[in-house]
């Protein structure tokens, strides 16, 4: 299931700093934008022509306080222009946040404030707040974030967008075996090794956890299935959660001795669910392809 292509080709996200811009650009880039932050305000423009308009790409373009160029005056050019240019198009996405909200992230962080290397930390924050309240007047969308967790911000600019909510999330499983070593990449490792091991049957030994008789072996482990019906109400759990959350993805592991076996067949089972709740699957058993030169 793909995304229907949104109606906004550019997004502009600016604010104070630390309001949350640098998130909203991760967000717009998770749901497909090409996210480019800090850019000198001259060069805008031409990057929209080459991307937006000649390539037909949707970027997100970050501007703050660091940005070169970034006065109210050129601001407000560029975003006059652009809005002649794309239309319904082009939106601005001003983050703002107050005053206190402010200063507890930068206390928290202990980052310096783009202003702060002359002032201390609370003049730096005022002067930034109003310096950039001209700036916030030519946003379309004025997003407040005292308060709000990245879902909750993520929320809220994909309905001020009118973008939908993405596709399913993919899910990347694999198998592998504990004596090749953990799959660095993983997020949820499940030890298969507990289930009743196929190796010691003459008749399996050579076979796969792709193989029938070794699924039906594997199927007569009523330990097995309790343990991976657990799973499934967990992943059940988990992937509703994480959908609303935005996540990207999600990588699962299994894992047995020889990663021939029964991590196969686990993550076999596993995948085949959860591909039929509608997430794209990208299934890898580590040590079969590599036995077989992939």
């Amino acid at each position: 299931m793909s995304k229907a292509e949104p109606t906004v080709k550019l997004v502009l996200v600016t604010g104070v700093s630390g309001a949350g811009h640098s998130t909203a650009l991760k967000i717009l880039e998770d749901y497909g934008f090409t996210a480019v932050d800090n850019l000198p305000l001259a060069l805008v423009e031409p990057l929209v022509a080459l991307e937006v308009e000649t390539e037909g790409r949707s970027i997100a373009i970050g501007l703050d306080a660091r940005t070169s160029g970034f006065e109210e005056d050129a601001v407000a050019r560029l975003v006059h222009n652009l809005a002649r240019r794309l239309g319904d198009g082009f939106k601005m996405l001003f983050i703002s946040a107050d005053h206190v909200n402010l200063m507890r992230r930068y206390n928290a962080t202990r980052r310096q404030h783009p202003l702060g290397q002359d002032l201390d930390l609370d003049t730096a924050v005022r002067a930034d707040m109003k310096r950039m309240r001209d700036v916030e007047a030519l946003a379309n969308i004025v997003i407040d974030s005292s308060g709000l967790a990245p879902a909750d911000l993520r929320r809220a600019m994909l309905e001020s967008l009118d973008l939908t909510e993405a596709a399913p999330m993919p899910v990347h499983i694999q198998s592998f075996s504990y004596r090749h070593g953990l799959p660095e990449t993983a997020d949820l490792i499940i030890d298969m090794r507990f289930a009743k091991n196929p190796h010691w049957d003459d008749e399996l030994r050579k076979l796969t956890g792709l193989d029938d008789n070794v699924a039906a072996f594997l199927a007569r482990d009523e330990a097995a299935n309790i343990i991976l019906q657990q799973l499934r109400e967990m992943l059940t759990l988990m992937l509703n959660r994480m959908k609303g959350d935005g996540r990207p993805n999600l990588t699962l592991a299994f894992g047995c001795t020889g990663g021939k076996h029964r991590s196969v067949w686990a993550a076999a089972q596993i995948a085949k669910w959860i591909e039929a709740q509608g997430h794209p699957i990208h299934l890898y058993h580590r040590e079969l392809d590599e036995m077989a030169g992939l």
